[in-house]
């Protein structure tokens, strides 16, 4: 330190630069460390989310999976229905005595 300028407590200027900076480092680290804490924070949250979602969507599919089957026995028996040839006629009627009535509200409205 024999060409460094001195201040009026004697400390070289270089020294006072240098504990400054480390200063703002240790500063700066401090709000590094408080930003990565957040994002590990907010990366939790969103491992989270994503997990309960896809328990959501299993439990959806074994819904789905179900009303599947529920709906394949109405199809049977509904194949049942039609086979006969009377409830084919009643099914018909019933059909057409709907649409009728549909019909009639529809033009009188």
């Amino acid at each position: 330190m024999l060409g460094a300028s001195r201040d009026r407590r004697g400390l070289s200027r270089d020294k006072v630069d240098i504990e400054s900076m480390e200063s703002e480092n240790d500063r700066e680290l401090d709000h590094l460390a408080d930003r990565v804490a957040l994002l590990k924070n907010v990366t939790h949250g969103i491992n989270k989310e994503t997990n309960d979602q896809h328990k959501l969507l299993d439990n959806m599919d074994g819904s789905f999976m179900n009303v599947g089957g529920f709906m394949g026995s109405v199809q049977d028996k509904f194949a049942m229905v039609m086979n006969d040839k009377a409830n084919k006629r009643l099914i018909y009627g019933v059909v057409a005595v709907a649409t009728g009535l549909f019909l009639l509200w529809y033009f009188t409205r």
